[in-house]
């Protein structure tokens, strides 16, 4: 560690699961395994959500989303006046997504918010780490699903998407919800993830300037206005 530069040493964490990815035949069942995995680790660490909150992550619990959505909206400098005006109009609806989502039996907990295919190791057959933790929050676990769904879209299309979201929800089968409720809970996570994301640019870059390329006031402001778009599933 040398905290003057802020920079770490770490082991090597073998191959990213990207170039696993890459390097392999176009199969999307690659996902499934650590969509579990990634599934059985927020349920483990559900009884320490408290704990982990005290640390300092970021808290957008789901029946808070809501207000957390308003302070975004209220502080984003990117947004044109039809998209404020569009997210402001989706207020009461969200609301209710936010308190169908709540009620769905599944409790917040740790949320990675950006399991994209360059956030893993995959230094053996099934063994993956999640790493880079920096947009983390403690929310509802199924929008953590928002992120590596459209990526898995992104490289082999829609169609995969279904079976692994059902590859994610199969070790919450024992949360008090069945299939159906699960899916219905993904769904609506799926959409309310966006406003983590949007978040976590809000954090990142606070004091970006609004109109600059790659602004955090610019890339939350787009992940707002997917809220207005349907969900992947």
């Amino acid at each position: 560690m040398d905290p003057a530069r802020g920079w770490s040493l770490l082991p090597d964490g073998g191959p990213l699961f990207r170039d696993v990815l890459d390097a392999g035949p176009a199969d999307p069942r690659a996902w499934e395994v650590p969509l579990a995995r990634y599934a059985e680790l927020q349920r483990d660490l559900t009884p320490r959500t408290a704990e982990i909150e005290a640390l300092g992550v970021p808290a957008a619990r789901t029946a808070g989303l809501p207000e957390v959505f308003d302070r975004l909206v209220a502080a984003n400098t990117a947004l044109d006046g039809d998209g404020r005006r569009a997210l402001r109009a989706l207020r009461p609806r969200l609301a209710d997504w936010c308190a169908e989502l709540a009620d769905a039996g599944v409790a917040d907990c740790l949320d990675h918010a950006d399991l994209h295919e360059g956030q893993l190791f995959a230094p053996a057959p099934d063994r993956f780490t999640f790493f880079d933790w920096g947009d983390a929050s403690v929310t509802h676990p199924f929008c953590g699903l928002l992120v590596p769904l459209r990526a898995a879209r992104a490289r082999y299309g829609p169609t995969v998407l279904p079976r692994l979201r059902d590859a994610y929800l199969e070790p919450w089968g024992g949360a008090g919800a069945d299939a159906a409720g699960l899916r219905r809970a993904a769904s609506l996570a799926l959409r309310l993830g966006a406003i983590g994301r949007a978040g976590a640019w809000a954090r990142l870059f606070p004091e970006a300037p609004a109109a600059g390329a790659g602004s955090g006031a610019a890339d939350s402001a787009r992940w707002l206005r997917e809220l207005l778009t349907e969900p992947l599933l």
